[in-house]
């Protein structure tokens, strides 16, 4: 049994380098830009203060196919870190790839983007890797915005974020959203007018109330 299948405590087939699934869901994380100790991120459990938002996540989870396709946006926010906004985030994302891996061959269908680590690397002109990775930043399926709005931004980090998000969200494709900061103010001093109504006001908004625990 491979060990880190993420099927090996429910697939019932024999296990093998060659299988399909296991083969077209490594595609599919390998390319999503996923942290390595998240790809099978750790079970939650919701405290009291969190049970609804834990409640409708669960709900938006079971249906991830739908809301790729209608182009929905989510925001998970939460004055406080280590309570669960990425990992819930990247559940999402891999239920998405769990829902269209059959049949999928070598499409890269959704990002995992951790912002001020983005907004470090597209100021490196040199890379010649960065304009196809800006390309699938705005053409594929479902992008998850790590810690967005979590420092100011120069007049360059915020043309590009703006370029990123606003093309996004006009061709209908998927986002999930994730910050510490909660109210429309605190976004509006991170990132200004435009952007934050980008953000805020097309996304349903979850708000984590929980302690921190990392």
């Amino acid at each position: 049994m491979r060990e880190d299948c993420w099927y090996k405590n429910v697939c019932e087939l024999e296990c093998s380098n060659s299988c399909i699934r296991y083969l077209e869901m490594s595609y599919l994380i390998s390319n999503s830009g996923i942290p390595l100790a998240l790809q099978t991120p750790p079970k939650l459990e919701a405290s009291k203060v969190d049970y609804e938002a834990y409640l409708r996540l669960q709900e938006i989870k079971d249906n991830i196919e739908d809301f790729v396709k209608e182009g929905k946006n989510l925001l998970i926010v939460s004055s406080t870190t280590g309570n669960g906004k990425t990992t819930w985030a990247i559940k999402l994302l891999l239920k998405y790839f769990d829902r269209i891996w059959a049949g999928n061959g070598f499409r890269k269908r959704g990002l995992f983007v951790h912002v001020p680590t983005l907004l470090a690397k597209i100021k490196n002109f040199e890379d010649t890797s960065l304009a196809e990775y800006k390309d699938l930043l705005v053409n594929c399926d479902l992008v998850v915005w790590d810690d967005i709005a979590s420092t100011g931004l120069s007049q360059y980090d915020y043309s590009q974020l703006l370029v990123f998000i606003d093309q996004r969200v006009l061709s209908k494709k998927a986002n999930i959203f994730t910050s510490n900061a909660t109210s429309e103010d605190d976004f509006v001093k991170a990132f200004g007018v435009k952007l934050t109504s980008r953000v805020v006001n097309t996304s349903e908004k979850i708000v984590f109330k929980g302690k921190d625990r990392r």
